[in-house]
């Protein structure tokens, strides 16, 4: 039995690995190879590796992990995780099972594009969800704000001082009240309320969008609101408590409602920067070392 099975090989499982590594805690790291940032060009933020690419950040991750003879890497895929006298069990797709003492969830969360054709081409090249991770690079330009959900809004507000130009295009589907009308002419942000249904571009850089009603808009760069969702059923089946963002209820060094289990990164927050998960993880790696601690030394 492995004293920690770590559900995620990105930056939050990797974090709590190294952190539980030198602990001199056995570990094992389920990785199924498709991190949520694995679309973008690169990722920023990370101080001594801003502006690295994804696969590359991974690839140093690993290789720091190498040292820790009590920390092993599988690439599989895990479908099913329950509780077991003393701990927990994990099944793979290949019909493997494995045992530990503690759970870390750190399978991250997916993103659900609109539904705009090609718009899969551009996603992490030239449109994009998050300002702090590739606002600077597109600065100084007009961007399109694309939703259909109030959080647009706040999109509106947050990217303004990265923008040259702001121009909101909702779908319709929501009513703009009066006062956000009057806020953004006064601030020269122009609305256009009708549905897009297709991107157009090459190389990842979006060039026009496409209307309903037959008419294009020129646009370089796009910011839009996915719907995030949970990227596995290991919470519920667990039975955490989740937030109404899907996000598990967790205590500040992440143990989750449920005794042994912990999450870290942006499972547990609403926050999904790199930084932010390898912070996270780190804090867990050292709260389950430190729970251990209390069982053992009774």
């Amino acid at each position: 039995m492995f004293d920690v099975i770590i559900v995620g090989g990105s930056s939050a499982g990797l974090s709590a690995a190294l952190q539980l590594g030198r602990s001199m805690r056995q570990v094992l790291v389920f990785d199924d190879g498709k991190p949520c940032n694995r679309f973008s060009h690169a990722s920023h933020g990370f101080l001594t590796r801003d502006g690295i690419q994804p696969a590359e950040l991974m690839r140093l991750s690993r290789e720091q992990l190498t040292p820790y003879e009590t920390v092993q890497l599988k690439q599989a895929t895990i479908i099913e995780i329950g509780p077991i006298e003393g701990g927990f069990e994990a099944k793979t797709a290949e019909g493997e099972s494995y045992t530990s003492r503690k759970i870390l969830l750190a399978t991250g969360m997916k993103d659900t594009l609109p539904t705009i054709k090609n718009i899969e081409q551009f996603w992490g090249q030239s449109v994009f969800h998050c300002p702090y991770c590739d606002g600077w690079e597109v600065r100084n330009r007009p961007f399109v704000i694309y939703g259909s959900t109030e959080f647009m809004f706040h999109q509106v507000e947050i990217v303004q001082h990265w923008a040259s130009k702001i121009t909101l295009v909702a779908d319709g589907s929501i009513v703009i009240p009066q006062e956000k009308r009057d806020l953004y002419a006064r601030h020269g942000i122009d609305i256009i309320e009708k549905p897009v249904t297709s991107l157009e571009g090459e190389n990842g850089q979006i060039q026009h969008l496409c209307f309903a009603d037959g008419s294009e808009m020129a646009c370089e760069t796009m910011f839009i609101v996915p719907h995030t969702s949970q990227r596995t059923p290991f919470a519920a089946m667990l039975g955490c408590e989740q937030t109404e963002h899907q996000r598990l209820v967790v205590e500040v060094q992440g143990r989750t409602t449920v005794p042994g289990v912990y999450a870290a990164g942006d499972i547990a927050t609403m926050g999904r920067s790199v930084a932010m998960a390898v912070a996270q993880g780190n804090m867990a790696g050292a709260a389950i070392n430190a729970d251990l601690i209390g069982e053992d030394f009774r």
